[in-house]
């Protein structure tokens, strides 16, 4: 059901492109793949060469295929003049937090008590993302 309300979301003459898969081993063929958790070097190799991964997962997973390339983080910077935030994101610059945890930030100052920890709600996007903007965070 979730995988069905994302691959909606694409323009209907690339609907047929977005795959879902529940084996790594069906990917075989798929030189593009959204990583939405931690995946092994292991189930790595069932990528084809050339593949590229396209990284939704904190931490990020291991870069150790030297033939595929690999996707950046989502981040988002914090305003300059924010104050009281203590954060520590070892794969980021300083001010700069994973936008699963800039999505935490905003949730407080909204006083929402939806999140996106796990499976989202792909209809609370657009509104999360304007409440960031309007909050000061800048994607990076």
């Amino acid at each position: 059901e979730r995988f069905l309300k994302i691959q909606k979301e694409a323009p209907v003459d690339c609907q047929k492109y977005l795959v879902q898969v529940t084996k790594y081993q069906a990917a075989a063929n798929c030189k593009t793949w959204i990583v939405g958790k931690w995946i092994t070097p292991s189930e790595q190799n069932c990528a084809p060469p050339g593949t590229h991964f396209h990284q939704f997962v904190v931490p990020p997973i291991f870069q150790f295929r030297k033939d595929c390339t690999y996707g950046d983080l989502a981040a988002m910077r914090l305003p300059e003049d924010v104050q009281g935030v203590g954060n520590c994101e070892y794969t980021m610059d300083r001010g700069v937090i994973h936008a699963c945890h800039a999505g935490g930030v905003v949730h407080s100052l909204e006083g929402w008590t939806h999140h996106e920890v796990g499976a989202i709600d792909v209809d609370r996007i657009d509104i999360v993302w304007e409440a960031a903007l309007k909050h000061g965070l800048r994607p990076v």
